[in-house]
């Protein structure tokens, strides 16, 4: 059990990277340490003291970021229920999280362009492909998905394939509706896994 004055510092980290991450989305992908200071409402130097740096404070933010993206998309995998229904509803799920996170268009959009972004994410993504290539394992096992498909190949892809398209829908000035882009993206996921069309499920 975490000792008080450990905890005392680990709601005060919390605190400061709930304000850093207020202050990125008041500056629109950018913010000052002295901002975050004031918004967490302490001295300027706090935040030094615990990020070292505004690339530190950027870091956890993002980290942040990419934990509750995590949680959304690692869900208990019910093998009790056909994989595609399973999966259709994950993919909502992981979209409507993307759509209702307020950093998600500044972290996943011209923010996934630099290379801290980039570095944090690739370390995210690969965990998340390890997670699909299990879980579509887990559909060949049940008879759901064809032996023929290479696991690791059709992850990547899939992983790939979603966060392109929640970057390249954050870019566009009028992206899609989330039940738009489940739909294509679930067309993309079936075809990499060559799920016939009637265990396809539309949306």
């Amino acid at each position: 059990m975490p000792k008080p004055r450990e905890r005392k510092s680990e709601t005060t980290r919390a605190r400061l990277v709930a304000a850093a991450s207020e202050a990125l989305l008041a500056g629109r992908g950018d913010f000052e340490m002295s901002q975050l200071a004031r918004r967490a409402g302490v001295s300027d130097g706090l935040p030094y003291h615990y990020f070292g740096s505004k690339a530190g404070a950027l870091s956890a933010v993002i980290d942040a970021f990419y934990d509750r993206y995590y949680a959304v998309v690692n869900q208990p995998l019910d093998g009790s229920r056909p994989w595609a229904e399973r999966e259709f509803e994950r993919l909502q799920s992981w979209l409507g999280f993307l759509y209702t996170e307020p950093l998600a268009p500044i972290v996943l959009g011209r923010m996934g362009r630099t290379a801290q972004v980039a570095g944090l994410e690739s370390t995210r993504r690969d965990e998340l492909i390890g997670l699909a290539r299990r879980n579509i394992e887990l559909g060949q096992q049940a008879g759901d998905i064809s032996d023929s498909i290479d696991a690791g190949i059709a992850a990547a892809a899939i992983i790939g394939a979603i966060g392109q398209a929640a970057s390249q829908a954050f870019e566009d000035p009028k992206p899609p509706a989330p039940t738009a882009l489940t739909a294509q993206l679930w067309g993309l996921i079936s075809g990499a896994l060559g799920l016939p069309v009637r265990d396809s499920i539309s949306p």
